[in-house]
């Protein structure tokens, strides 16, 4: 079933739509900073107290161990998107997105509450950390099945790239948030080796909070959020999993796996091995990297906001050829200034952090919109939620890539080189597909249309 336009612009100025639209917004753009805290505690908070888990590793083994811990939670979001992907396109995005938030939020209170290998061996300690990722990125994938597609349902549909953005820039308010409290802790629980206060407790604050913060948003939406008249008027598909990997759905999703796939290779880099380039610049702490996170922030949310409003002007096909472009460009630049020890001094790494954050992060404001807007609305969150997620898995090993491409060049050069191969990904997939900037979520994916 499909609404006219008039309809539409009618629903679109009455005072109770515009509050149910405005709270769905903000809960998606709630639940995806969550799920960013918590895919990126990891590498802030986490990362200078892993000693607590392996005591004994060399500066290359803890760079794989860091990037294990990162792999765990990327390689549970395929289950999750899989999963409850299904059940967001049968039952509903809001139900199935409180539930994947309260998951994850118990699971952070769980990581908060682990022994080390003091405790347990380092053998135990690993794996229950690494377990524990795992399932907490089940529970995180199943989340962005739901909460962007229930929001994008919502958006008015001349400012639905920018709205995608707005959501999308709360993956930079996520580790903002993790920097801001690791600051802090850092102030009243110093880190100075394995005894030290941070290595034993301090790091466990801000998992704690991430659980009371997810639990607040899982509620909020469960209570004050409804589904969309788009989700409530579309006939439910038996199988929208089958269904979405048919006809011109299939086609959308291959195309979609490839530019996410394209995506992930850049963001990784920009997530894990950035933060470690970073510390292994002499004299640059892990407060500095608390304190360059902070800052960081900022020039990523103006960047997936440019390129959201961009593509609402210009066209999402060409806002991603730009983004794309930029990347491939200047990310072998930024990271090799990064890695080889050329950039001194907190204030200039910072700066150098923060341009690798604009030329990364340009597509990823314009493909929440894009991608939502291929797919029908009845295969939507298994359309989006799985290329999403299963298109981290190839990505997710990036570490034993670099330490490939290390035996063909320079180490300092194998960041640039992934994530300007990821940007060459993003660019040719995006080049098979439509331009989606104006599609009617009502009718987009049906025959004929």
């Amino acid at each position: 079933m499909s609404s006219s336009t008039g309809e539409v612009a009618a629903t679109s100025l009455d005072p109770a739509f515009i509050a149910r639209r405005r709270r769905a917004i903000t809960s998606a753009w709630a639940g995806f900073a969550i799920d960013s805290y918590s895919i990126y505690v990891a590498s802030t908070s986490l990362l200078p107290a892993m000693v607590y888990f392996q005591a004994h590793l060399s500066a290359s083994q803890l760079s794989v161990f860091v990037g294990m811990t990162f792999a765990a939670t990327l390689l549970g979001r395929p289950i999750g998107a899989l999963l409850f992907g299904h059940f967001a396109d049968r039952i509903g995005r809001r139900r199935v997105g409180s539930i994947t938030i309260y998951g994850f939020g118990t699971i952070s209170l769980f990581i908060a509450m682990l022994p080390g290998a003091e405790q347990v061996g380092a053998g135990a300690a690993t794996a229950l950390l690494l377990g524990l990722r795992f399932i907490e990125g089940i529970f995180l994938g199943g989340e962005y099945t739901a909460a962007t597609p229930l929001a994008l349902e919502y958006a008015s549909r001349g400012r639905r790239g920018f709205t995608g953005a707005l959501i999308q820039c709360s993956a930079s308010g996520g580790p903002f948030v993790v920097a801001v409290l690791t600051s802090l802790v850092l102030v009243f629980a110093p880190n100075a080796g394995l005894h030290s206060p941070y290595v034993q407790w301090g790091w466990r604050i801000p998992f704690v909070i991430g659980a009371f913060l997810a639990w607040f948003v899982a509620w909020f939406l469960r209570r004050r959020v409804e589904d969309s008249d788009t989700w409530k008027e579309t006939t439910r598909s038996k199988s929208p999993l089958r269904d979405m990997l048919k006809g011109s759905s299939g086609r959308a999703f291959l195309q979609s796996y490839i530019i996410m796939t394209g995506v992930f290779f850049a963001v990784n880099m920009l997530g894990s091995v950035m933060p470690q380039l970073l510390l292994s610049n002499k004299g640059y702490t892990a407060a500095d990297l608390a304190h360059t996170q902070l800052i960081n922030a900022w020039p990523g949310i103006a960047t997936y906001l440019f390129f959201g409003w961009l593509s609402d002007r210009i066209g999402r096909k060409r806002a991603l050829y730009i983004a794309a472009t930029i990347t491939i460009v200047f990310t072998p630049i930024t990271y090799t200034l990064m890695a080889n020890g050329s950039v001194h001094g907190w204030a200039n790494l910072t700066l150098l952090a923060a341009s690798t954050n604009v030329v990364t992060l340009g597509a990823l404001g314009v493909l929440p919109a894009y991608i939502n807007e291929r797919f029908a609305t009845a295969v939507r969150s298994s359309g989006w939620g799985v290329a999403y997620s299963t298109a981290v898995v190839i990505p997710a090993f990036f570490s034993y890539y670099q330490l490939g491409l290390a035996h063909l060049v320079p180490a300092a050069f194998t960041p640039g080189i992934l994530a300007a191969f990821g940007g060459v990904l993003i660019l040719f997939a995006v080049m098979a597909g439509p331009e989606t900037r104006g599609s009617d979520l009502h009718t987009v994916g049906e025959a004929g249309s």
